[in-house]
């Protein structure tokens, strides 16, 4: 399933890019992301234990 012209293996290429920017400490980026994914509705979710679940809005 495609959301915004993402499927499943862009979302989560996208994600781990997030994480990526986020052990670097590069916020901007990783906020960045977020939004990008929040626009195409996608909505993310950080974990207490570091893991990050995503679903559709």
């Amino acid at each position: 399933m495609a959301t915004g012209g993402l499927d499943d293996g862009a979302i989560a290429d996208l994600i781990q890019q997030r994480q990526t920017a986020q052990q670097q400490r590069d916020f901007i980026t990783a906020d960045d992301i977020r939004d990008q994914l929040a626009a195409v509705g996608v909505t993310v979710v950080d974990q207490p234990d570091g893991a990050v679940r995503w679903h559709r809005q």
